[in-house]
């Protein structure tokens, strides 16, 4: 599933986040390294705006980003499944 384009970072209960580019957007997949469980398109500078935004949610249905102070918190169908720095997800997205 992982291909060289893609870049992760690792979640909670053995779960990944995937960063899969396609065309001018972002593929954001949520794995458990065999099933996608959920995914949204999104732009690199929209998800770089949200980062140094005043914002503190991103996204609804069953993936969604919230962010408090340096950590972003991802959550699926309500749950949350990890905690990212902020600073490792704009690593990610440079």
């Amino acid at each position: 599933m992982l291909d060289s384009n893609m870049m992760q970072l690792k979640l909670s209960y053995g779960l990944f986040l995937l960063f899969e580019p396609q065309d001018k957007k972002l593929r954001l997949i949520i794995t458990d390294g065999h099933n996608e469980l959920a995914c949204r398109k999104e732009t690199r500078s929209v998800l770089k705006h949200f980062l140094s935004s005043a914002q503190s949610q991103l996204f609804k249905g069953r993936l969604q980003l919230h962010k408090s102070d340096e950590v972003l918190t991802v959550v699926l169908k309500g749950k949350p499944v990890g905690a990212i720095n902020l600073p490792d997800l704009e690593k990610v997205l440079t």
